[in-house]
């Protein structure tokens, strides 16, 4: 599934549609993650072949992860604080998250629009 979303994430953020937009990233299912990644080596996936960080290691897989997505830009950067690592049933963090998007969008239309300066 990995695959598939890496795949589907960069024809998105390559649209030229979505050329100059913020763009989030939501890797959900963390807890799912933290489960199978003790049981299951990333770097025995074909396509992962390459990663180097120490198996069964949350915070290295979720980095791993988080610059693949990266690597999918071809035009400019990924703002880290447009990634969130999330579980969509724990409360907390997804109100932390929400929090932290509606910051995220309000700044950024603030910006373009000339408030808080310019880009």
């Amino acid at each position: 599934r990995m695959i598939e979303a890496l795949e589907l994430f960069k024809s998105v953020v390559n649209n030229r549609i979505f050329e100059g937009i913020s763009i989030m990233l939501f890797l959900n299912k963390k807890d799912i993650f933290a489960e199978k990644i003790m049981y299951s080596d990333i770097n025995a996936v074909e396509h992962f072949a390459d990663y180097s960080g120490p198996p069964k290691d949350f915070d290295h897989g979720v980095m791993y992860f988080t610059k693949k997505f990266k690597d999918c830009l071809t035009e400019g950067e990924f703002n880290d604080s447009f990634i969130h690592v999330t579980c969509a049933t724990d409360r907390n963090n997804m109100e932390f998250v929400l929090d932290s998007t509606r910051t995220i969008i309000m700044t950024d239309n603030l910006m373009r629009s000339g408030f808080l300066g310019s880009e």
